[in-house]
């Protein structure tokens, strides 16, 4: 059970990440350097797109233990 969690787990921020990317390389390529800096939003997608990463390495790290 476990091991299907986990994989699940990894399949939905593995998408997660990806379409959060898509998401800031549109916002990036419609918006200037002085928008991108003074958006609440994107600023805060950033933050989630390199946690959700992050996650996946921890995840990833543990496993290959």
């Amino acid at each position: 059970m476990a091991e299907n969690a986990v994989r699940e787990l990894l399949q939905t921020l593995e998408r997660n990440v990806k379409d959060t990317g898509i998401v800031l390389d549109r916002y990036e390529a419609a918006h200037d350097e002085c928008e991108l800096c003074s958006s609440r939003e994107y600023k805060a997608l950033v933050a989630g797109h390199f946690a959700l990463k992050e996650a996946i390495d921890k995840i990833n790290n543990q496993l290959n233990k």
